[in-house]
């Protein structure tokens, strides 16, 4: 049996390759651009997911709210869907922070947050909408910087 065994500046390679190809999938922001939209298939159709952030840009060490705004494929609001919110640095080796999402109606949601240092992060949502379906959506965040 061969095992192969991948080196530390191997992983920090596939890592960086992976939040490419990722960064790719899901479409680049413009600087300075505060709301993002991207679509997210689930069980039972497409779910629109849109969020901000405020304040944008987001600064490490200050707290701030992620709004999401979640519709389906004919625009209407996706209400009673229970999210969780999970933020990454997008190198290996930092603790995940998590914040309690809140439904505030009319399909929007939000959670505080603080990011522990600066650089580029990954907010990973994920939930169950009330239908049953899943849903997983992937933010990047890039540029958190110190204040």
């Amino acid at each position: 049996m061969h095992v192969c065994v991948a080196s530390r500046a191997q992983r920090r390679v596939l890592t960086a390759v992976a939040i490419l190809a990722c960064s790719l999938a899901t479409g680049c922001a413009a600087p300075g651009c505060d709301v993002h939209r991207d679509r997210e298939p689930e069980s039972s159709g497409a779910i629109s997911v849109s969020w901000t952030l405020d304040p944008s840009p987001p600064f490490a060490g200050t707290p701030i709210v992620v709004r999401l705004t979640l519709r389906d494929r004919d625009q209407k609001p996706v209400t009673g869907a229970r999210l969780r919110l999970e933020g990454l640095m997008s190198h290996p080796g930092m603790a995940p922070i998590t914040a309690p999402v809140t439904e505030r109606g009319n399909g929007e949601y939000e959670a505080p947050l603080q990011f522990t240092m600066a650089g580029d992060w990954v907010l990973i949502v994920t939930g169950e909408l009330s239908g049953g379906g899943q849903i997983k959506k992937q933010i990047e965040i890039n540029g958190v910087r110190q204040q």
